[in-house]
């Protein structure tokens, strides 16, 4: 029997075209993907539908698998701060891994640019022992890097440090097992003491730290801090993911001290491959005063936090100061201060302004209880102001009645202002608050309108200035009121 060719149509040859581009396409993801598997060291990938594109041939791709549900395909637990070299897979908040998937999305289809830092561009191993000490502390870095580009082994770098006094029982580290920049390669980091100046019994002695990374067959400083006698020996708080991006961060603090406090400044850094230099993941400057910083996952989604520890001193310019924590978490693109935790106060200014904080999230009830424990809570401690006690009580109990009002609690309102007007008459510190509580209600009961009767009530504060005055006399850690937010309804 006689057999036909058939000659495939334009269609079919298009067809077939487009299935063996398509099976290339995937046959390098494959091989792109198993560096990242071992990194990130993921479960086996499996059956998706999701076609992954880039415009880099040949170059390396950092996405997450999604399923349909939202959950990442890649489960492999909380970032561990006690092991600060680990790098760990994706684990985060949906909106983190959006953000994320956008963010590596666009990494994927920038173009490289150098420099390009590979593993096959490492100095070889050598026997290479180090120079003499450096004459001066500034010349450290150079004598480091050249050191390593001659293949000097990180062991032998750290004991000559000790020799050098650079690195002490005090802090100083030479750390070489993790990959900071994303070649495939663990960087060297090292922090170390200006030997020159350092005193065993100073409570700030100076140092730097120095972050190496392989190019062009030698070592190159990638990072450095500022050289100063002001400036401590930077701590490292994490040198490993923080936010789940299968990326490790660079996170340090340094400490700086003026004639009566000290203050910690902290840093999240990651590296950037478009422009080949760290950035910092936080959006502004991270700051302990006398205090300290943590990294922790305190919510326990899977994505480290970075707290930083306040205990301010008080002084006749600050006024009474409060220890706090603040609290900076991911938003998928930057680390920003999410939470501000203050301590219990223990001034009577301090539990007003909880009060007031209250009032202005309306959450009323609460701001009811804060306002009776200023006027009632005898543990409270005074500032240094004249009638701060009888000032305080009236204006908490004028606060009291407008919450009562707003509740629609009527009677309880016209209890507390009896009591307001009773304790304050004219002639006494409060008495401004104690005239402001009685425009308002006098309004109320007659108009039942929240807004007129503070319109009412502001025109009494504008002829009474010490009303808001008072409140600001605090110093500059307090807070400031505008005369408005005395009646904001």
């Amino acid at each position: 029997m006689d057999r036909k060719f058939i000659y495939p149509t334009s269609h079919q040859k298009r067809t077939h075209i487009w299935l063996t581009l398509l099976l290339l396409a995937l046959a390098s993801i494959i091989a792109a993907c198993d560096t990242l598997d071992r990194i990130g060291e993921r479960p086996d990938p499996t059956q998706t539908s999701v076609v992954f594109r880039t415009a880099t041939p040949g170059g390396r791709i950092s996405v997450w698998l999604v399923s349909p549900t939202g959950q990442a395909i890649a489960q492999v637990g909380t970032p561990n701060p006690n092991n600060p070299g680990e790098i760990i897979g994706p684990v985060g908040t949906a909106t983190a891994i959006v953000q994320t998937l956008v963010a590596a999305t666009q990494t994927a289809l920038a173009p490289a640019s150098a420099p390009n830092f590979q593993s096959n561009n490492c100095p070889q191993p050598s026997g290479r022992v180090p120079e003499p000490r450096p004459l001066s502390f500034a010349e450290f870095p150079a004598a480091i890097g050249t050191y390593l580009s001659d293949g000097g082994p990180t062991a032998v770098m750290e004991s000559e440090l000790r020799n050098w006094g650079a690195i002490t029982g005090a802090g100083g580290v030479v750390q070489a097992n993790t990959d900071l920049t994303g070649d495939g390669v663990e960087e060297v980091l090292i922090t170390l003491f200006n030997p020159f100046t350092y005193n065993p019994d100073s409570p700030l002695n100076s140092g730097q730290l120095l972050v190496y990374g392989c190019d062009n067959g030698g070592y190159r400083l990638l990072y450095s801090t500022p050289n100063s006698p002001g400036l401590a020996l930077p701590i490292l708080h994490r040198v490993g993911d923080m936010n789940g991006d299968v990326k490790a961060e660079l996170v340090y603090d340094i400490q700086s001290c003026g004639q009566t406090y000290c203050t910690r400044e902290g840093q999240i850094l990651t590296w950037n491959p478009i422009t080949g230099a760290f950035e910092p993941l936080n959006n502004a400057p991270i700051v302990a005063i006398n205090g300290r910083l943590g990294v922790l996952d305190i919510d326990g989604d899977g994505i480290l936090e970075l707290t930083a520890r306040s205990n301010p001193l008080s002084d006749s310019a600050s006024g009474p100061t409060r220890a706090q924590i603040d609290v900076w978490d991911w938003t998928g693109k930057n680390y920003i201060l999410a939470v501000r935790n203050a301590d219990e106060p223990r001034y009577r200014i301090h539990a007003l302004h909880d009060a007031d904080a209250a009032f202005g999230v309306s959450s009323w009830r609460t701001a009811i209880t804060n306002y009776s424990r200023v006027r009632d809570d005898e543990t409270l401690l005074a500032w240094t102001l004249p009638s701060e006690r009888e000032m305080l009580r009236a204006y908490a109990a004028y606060k009291m009645v407008i919450t009562y009002a707003r509740l629609r609690e009527n009677a309880r309102a016209e209890s507390i202002l009896a009591v307001l007007v009773a304790e304050n008459p004219e002639g006494t510190p409060g008495a401004g608050y104690s005239s402001m509580g009685l425009a308002f209600m006098n309004d109320f009961r007659a108009s039942n309108n929240l807004t007129t009767a503070c319109q009412v009530t502001l025109g009494v504060a504008n002829g009474r200035p010490e009303v808001v005055t008072f409140l600001n006399n605090y110093g500059y850690a307090n807070r400031v009121y505008a005369v408005t937010e005395l009646c904001p309804f």
